[in-house]
């Protein structure tokens, strides 16, 4: 009898010990009823009921990445292009994971290379090399209506490298050596237009200030004829015998100063005065 009571004892131990379930942070547990879908346990201590019900799946929950391959497609202006993405997603619903695909990574990878065939098809060589986010940004759109099927949720897609023939690279390279020279030559026409547009205002800028030059001459001789007019009309004959010894003296100093000048030039009342000596010498 004690052997029974034993026997029960320990069944019933061990009955209690299967039915709990200790479920850790990063997993989520897959409860099946007699072979049915039952409930999914979360983090946390959990009792299920030994032999009715069954852990059939143990799902991590936290974010994979794909493994990485490369992609050949065609852009829309029919070059060949091989891209590597990397994707990253996690698991939200453990059950859909697992009852409604069988091998998630696969199926993710197939419907990956439909969707970027696709975006990338509307998209020309230049647009995939210079708008990387909003075409990783239109790929994650495409592919949410999928995985929200299979319970999943992708985190991120990224464009990792793009890949093009030689044929391509080498038409690339010259077509990026004629842009640089073609922004070196307008760089080069924009230097000399603009140092030409400086040197006329110099020039402008120069002519200005001559200008204003020659008028304040002009003003100044003016006001020197007008001083002129008004001492010959207040000092009569003297006044014009003063300035015109002063115009005989300047023209003199002007002669005298040429070193080539062979002409020696006398005021008319030197000879004058010279006359009279001579005149006077003879006399006596």
């Amino acid at each position: 009898m004690e052997i029974v009571s034993l026997a029960v004892l320990i069944f019933v131990v061990v009955f209690f010990a299967l039915g709990i379930k200790i479920v850790p942070q990063s997993q989520n547990f897959v409860v099946e009823r007699l072979g049915r879908y039952n409930r999914t346990l979360e983090a946390g201590l959990h009792i299920i009921v030994p032999v009715i019900e069954a852990v059939r799946h143990k799902v991590d929950i936290l974010e994979r990445q794909l493994p990485t391959s490369k992609i050949s497609t065609i852009t829309l202006d029919n070059v060949t292009i091989g891209i590597d993405l990397a994707i990253l997603y996690r698991v939200v619903h453990a059950e859909k994971s697992v009852y409604r695909i069988s091998d998630i990574n696969q199926a993710i990878q197939t419907t990956v290379t439909g969707v970027v065939r696709s975006v990338i098809g509307k998209t020309d060589l230049d647009g995939v090399q210079s708008n990387r986010r909003s075409i990783s940004d239109a790929i994650e759109e495409e592919l949410r209506a999928v995985t929200e099927e299979w319970g999943i949720i992708l985190s991120r897609i990224e464009i990792i490298d793009v890949e093009v023939d030689d044929e391509t690279r080498k038409a690339m390279q010259l077509q990026l050596n004629a842009e640089r020279n073609r922004r070196a030559v307008v760089r080069q026409a924009e230097g000399e237009k603009e140092a030409a547009q400086l040197k006329a205002d110099a020039d402008l800028y120069t002519a200005q200030r001559q200008a204003e030059a020659r008028k304040t001459l002009a003003d100044a001789d003016a006001y020197a004829v007008s001083v002129v007019a008004k001492a010959i009309a207040t000092g009569g004959e003297s006044a014009i015998n003063f300035e015109v010894k002063k115009i005989q003296a300047k023209a003199i100093e002007t002669v005298g100063s040429n070193q080539s000048s062979k002409i020696i030039l006398l005021p008319a009342e030197l000879m004058d005065s010279l006359s009279s000596v001579a005149s006077r010498l003879v006399s006596k």
